[in-house]
């Protein structure tokens, strides 16, 4: 094949990765065929000229392992493929565009290599069938790993999967997400059914001379597309969350919940419809759940709060900052962090005043290791939002000191509207807003003992799953409550998470544990405000 020009180098090559363009196989309605485009997602593209793929070789392989070549007809914007003559699980192809070369002299342009596409399409109603895997009939795959509505995307590379590479995901009706491999080649877990695209790329060393041109690298680029769905009528087979008879004495969200020998404490929160505050929208209210005989008591109140946690150690619940409005409703609006620490005695019923924040804070969370309150993330507004100050700290208090105090340790993010919680003498951090108003899925882990941060599994799709989720321990296993609806169990033997059950689908809830039941408490969804408690019992 001749040299290709450096005009089209520039359009495959040189271009950002959310502006690069790549061969996708697109299946039609019913599987009867399917669009062959280059576009930067898996749809026809009309300001490329789609003559640049004109090589692309297309093959059924069928379920005995054979390749039928198919024969592609040209349209506007993309080629067509019939499927009428063949069938089987998956349709491949590859498009090699031989030696590319750039000039102009610019440090960054790519040595002369040779470049070669690999799509796939999943026609299989299961997409995690053996027989959709193509092994050593390309250099480079994208291969569905898991069960639907929980499936993570293997790559391998010479069959051997690729650790610490960058995966783009489009999942259905979102927006490309690059994410990276871990040390099996695994990306993070997506959930959401329906269409997914993903392209990744696989570059070796592997001088060599075609047509008279030498070349220092092979550069493969392989793309999948596929659904990710239950059957059409399929019932969910996981198990659903069951109300409690008891309710919260308040629909609330962004509250403070603690389970502690054999009570459910509640504090505070937002209790008016969402985004709405002003003095009449927080809660000061304290009361618990006998958890035994499903009967609540009133506690002795504090400031009204939203935006905060609770802790339990050693028989006390203590309570650290949160948000209060100063304006009253209908005046614009002015929200306050808060500074203030306490401490609740079950036994003397009173609370206690401890040593203030450094600074005011909400929108934070907080965990007991060993005998170490931790404060993370959050920030500190004075007003108008776009005021705030953000963490950029961790605050630690050690409750067994004679005199107590705070301290700050370094912390790598600034975060708020996420949950933490203490696991194996570490805390875990999930999710949560970043200044720029972006959520996040990541999840940071500190580790007290020596004051190091590492990342954790990132939480699965979709994104809204990173926005104020909730988390506990039970059994020495982590559950994460998110947006969706489901909950799930983090699966440390094989680093991913795994679906529990189906709950009401909330954010700035709360999640305890009961013996070996997870309780999901409040929260808010669709601009209202919960009393709902439900349980999952884990076996």
């Amino acid at each position: 094949m001749k040299r290709l020009s450096c005009s089209l180098s520039l359009l495959l090559l040189t271009a950002a990765p959310a502006a690069a363009h790549f061969v996708f196989i697109v299946p039609v309605k019913g599987n009867i065929g399917a669009q062959v485009v280059l576009a930067e997602t898996p749809a026809p593209d009309p300001e490329v000229d789609v003559a640049i793929i004109d090589g692309v070789k297309l093959f059924m392989r069928t379920a005995q392992g054979e390749d039928v070549p198919l024969v592609l007809g040209r349209s506007a914007y993309s080629y067509l493929v019939s499927f009428e003559e063949a069938t089987g699980p998956v349709v491949h192809g590859v498009l090699d565009l031989g030696v590319m070369t750039t000039t102009g002299g610019s440090e960054e342009e790519a040595p002369p290599n040779v470049l070669r596409y690999y799509p796939k399409t999943i026609l299989a109603n299961d997409p995690f069938d053996a027989n959709t895997r193509l092994r050593d009939a390309v250099p480079v795959e994208i291969v569905p790993v898991g069960r639907p509505r929980s499936v993570r995307l293997m790559l391998l590379a010479r069959g051997e999967p690729l650790a610490d590479a960058e995966v783009a995901v489009i999942p259905p009706g979102g927006e490309e997400e690059i994410v990276t491999t871990d040390a099996d080649g695994l990306t993070p877990t997506f959930t959401q059914p329906g269409l997914y695209s993903a392209w990744a790329r696989f570059w070796e060393q592997a001088p060599g001379v075609r047509d008279g041109v030498p070349y220092e690298e092979e550069r493969h680029y392989a793309t999948l597309v596929f659904q990710n769905a239950q059957a059409e009528g399929a019932v969910s087979a996981l198990p659903k969350a069951e109300p409690l008879a008891a309710r919260l004495p308040v629909e609330s969200s962004s509250l403070g919940v603690v389970a502690a020998d054999g009570w459910l404490y509640v504090y505070g929160g937002h209790v008016v419809r969402t985004h709405l505050y002003s003095t009449e929208a927080v809660s000061g209210r304290f009361n618990r759940l006998n958890l035994a005989d499903g009967t609540w008591e009133e506690l002795p109140s504090g400031p009204p709060v939203q935006g905060m946690n609770l802790a339990a150690h050693d028989g006390l619940i203590y309570r650290v900052g949160g948000m209060q409005p100063a304006n009253a409703p209908g005046e614009p609006q002015d929200l306050r962090s808060l500074d203030s620490v306490g401490r609740f005695d079950p036994e003397a019923g009173v609370w206690e005043e401890l040593p203030p924040l450094p600074g005011p804070l909400s929108s934070h969370d907080v965990v007991v290791l060993d005998e170490t309150l931790i404060v993370a993330g959050g920030w500190d507004l004075n007003g108008p939002t776009s005021d705030a100050a953000w963490a950029e700290v961790l605050y630690l208090m050690d409750l067994d000191a004679d005199v107590l105090e705070w301290r700050t340790e370094a912390q790598p993010f600034t975060r708020r509207a996420f949950i933490a919680t203490a696991h194996d003498g570490k805390m875990y951090t999930f999710g949560g807003l970043m200044p720029s108003g972006r959520i996040t899925r990541a999840v940071s882990i500190y580790d007290l003992a020596d004051g190091k941060w590492s990342d954790g599994l990132a939480l699965p799709t979709p994104e809204i799953n990173g926005f104020s989720p909730a988390a506990t321990v039970l059994d020495g296993t982590i559950y994460v409550s998110a947006a969706n609806g489901l909950l799930y169990r983090l699966d440390e033997a094989v680093n991913g998470w795994v679906e529990v059950a189906e709950t009401t689908p909330r954010v700035a809830h709360r999640l305890v544990t009961d013996g070996d039941r997870v309780l999901i408490v409040g929260g808010a969804a669709d601009g209202a405000n919960f009393d709902l408690i439900e349980a999952v019992t884990v076996r």
